[in-house]
């Protein structure tokens, strides 16, 4: 019995931190994708040379996100840009940036002026449990990936500026913009030479029920101008104010977005536990203190 309880306990606190981590760290982001600009359909009408997107244009995100993102064992739910702090420590192999790779000072300097850069976050939710021995035991799990600009780790390679594999910076002139991203805002061009590496998807949490699991009691429907997020799945999802009309309208800009997030954990697998019979609910409502603005200023 003792075993049983501290199971579900243990799965309730797991839930809550989880929760709380992802809490945290929205409250930062400048813009959240919701269902209609993170699946792999485009939405909209894209730009020519000669002829501007629509106003609700956007590429379907997962198009340009690691391949192993969008499989039958794992879905992106959440995805964010957020501004990323430099710490000193990885700035400081850089000194007066004159060891830098030739041609590279400029930027080297505006790093160690502005430092921060942009970081595209990502939540997924994973079914996969194929290695042997299995390395988890509930039904599900979240599982956070981050793609920054830089290797900020290793000095060698920050001193070369090279941008992670992947990674298109969100700003610039005649360049992308967070709701276009990657995909010039110009031109429709895609700006991404190949796509980004998974390296560093870690997880943050395991016994999630499964994303098919029928719930234990209704589910909380979005309110109007939300969009769930993602479509279908029933224990880890989002409502997200939406910054993008789903037809030709314009949204609102100058606001700041908000997202209700619903998690449902499992403590099946847990020790003493063999059945679904606890499974805690929790929501949260996360307000994002950066404005909606689709192209930000450097």
């Amino acid at each position: 019995m003792n075993s049983r309880e501290n199971a579900r306990d243990q799965t309730q606190q797991e839930m809550q931190m989880a929760l709380n981590y992802i809490t945290a760290e929205l409250r930062e982001a400048l813009y959240v994708y919701d269902n209609n600009c993170l699946t792999t359909t485009p939405q909209g009408t894209a730009p020519t040379a000669s002829i501007g997107a629509t106003v609700n244009y956007c590429p379907g995100l997962q198009n340009y996100l690691p391949a192993s993102f969008t499989t039958s064992t794992q879905k992106p739910v959440l995805a964010f840009w957020k501004p990323e702090t430099i710490p000193d420590s990885d700035l400081a192999g850089l000194g007066d940036c004159s060891t830098v790779t030739t041609g590279k000072e400029q930027e080297c300097k505006d790093l160690i002026t502005k430092r921060r850069t942009y970081t595209l976050v990502v939540y997924l939710q994973s079914t996969d449990n194929s290695s042997v021995p299995p390395t988890w035991t509930g039904k599900s799990r979240i599982r956070r990936y981050a793609l920054s600009k830089y290797n900020y780790a290793n000095i060698n390679e920050l001193k070369t500026f090279t941008l992670s594999t992947g990674y298109v910076d969100p700003y610039g002139t005649d360049s992308t913009s967070f709701q276009m991203w990657p995909r010039k805002t110009s031109d429709g061009a895609n700006l991404q030479a190949s796509l980004p590496s998974a390296d560093g998807t870690a997880t943050l949490v395991d016994f999630v029920d499964a994303p098919d699991a029928t719930p234990p009691a209704t589910l909380p429907s979005c309110n109007a101008g939300y969009i769930r997020s993602p479509a279908s799945g029933t224990s880890f999802f989002a409502c997200v104010r939406t910054a993008v009309g789903t037809t030709g309208e314009i949204a609102q800009t100058g606001i700041n977005q908000d997202v209700v997030l619903y998690l449902r954990g499992n403590a099946n697998g847990k020790s003493g536990v063999t059945s679904n019979n606890f499974r805690p609910v929790l929501q949260s409502q996360v307000l994002m203190r950066g404005v909606i603005d689709k192209i930000p200023q450097s």
